[in-house]
């Protein structure tokens, strides 16, 4: 059986199962396995590069945002701004003065930098966005299509209350987890060291 989309991925599920009588919540199991995905998972498929649009130093965090990596203030000389915590931007900058961004922060759904560019410039901000549901593929199904399968099949385990089972394909989901971590940890960097000098 195929396994590279989304009724793909349902038609596994059911089999797998053995079990005719899930369709209408199959959508679940994916859709919750997505969440776990989602708390789980930091690697480069993930890595985003989105536009701030600023006004008077407060933007709006991404729908899809996970966690942040790097800030650019892109004005007459680019900046790396540096994160700060908001009680320490609130101390440091009470009076929100203009001038060229060096600090941001995130309070609620609120980016906002210290001291503000009049100029509204927007910012470029590098951040790990969310796994896109699955809707006919998306990166992870086509990169990882049984980590798609083992961790829905531990939401539809967990549904018909098989404990049993719901154990096993959670160490096979944790498992893959570890896996692709470290899959990305070694796909960073170059495949063999670099040699300085003559090499006799």
């Amino acid at each position: 059986m195929a396994l590279t989309n989304y009724t793909d991925l349902q038609a596994a599920i059911a089999s797998w199962m053995v079990r005719s009588d899930l369709t209408s919540v199959i959508p679940d199991f994916i859709t919750l396995f997505e969440a776990t995905a989602n708390r789980r998972l930091r690697v480069r498929q993930q890595e985003t590069v989105g536009t701030i649009t600023m006004s008077s130093g407060v933007g709006t965090v991404p729908t899809d945002y996970l966690a942040w990596k790097r800030m650019t203030w892109p004005g007459s000389t680019v900046m790396q701004l540096e994160y700060v915590h908001p009680d320490w931007r609130r101390a440091a900058y009470p009076t929100q003065p203009s001038g060229v961004p060096k600090v941001w922060t995130i309070e609620g759904s609120s980016i906002i930098t210290s001291p503000y560019d009049t100029n509204n410039t927007s910012l470029n901000f590098l951040y790990y966005a969310k796994v896109p549901a699955l809707a006919t593929t998306n990166w992870l199904m086509t990169a990882h299509p049984d980590l798609y399968l083992f961790g829905s099949l531990v939401e539809a385990q967990a549904y018909v209350l098989d404990a049993e089972k719901a154990v096993l394909w959670k160490a096979r989901r944790d498992e893959l987890f570890d896996e692709i971590e470290k899959l990305d940890a070694r796909t960073r960097g170059p495949s063999a060291p670099r040699i300085m000098g003559v090499v006799v």
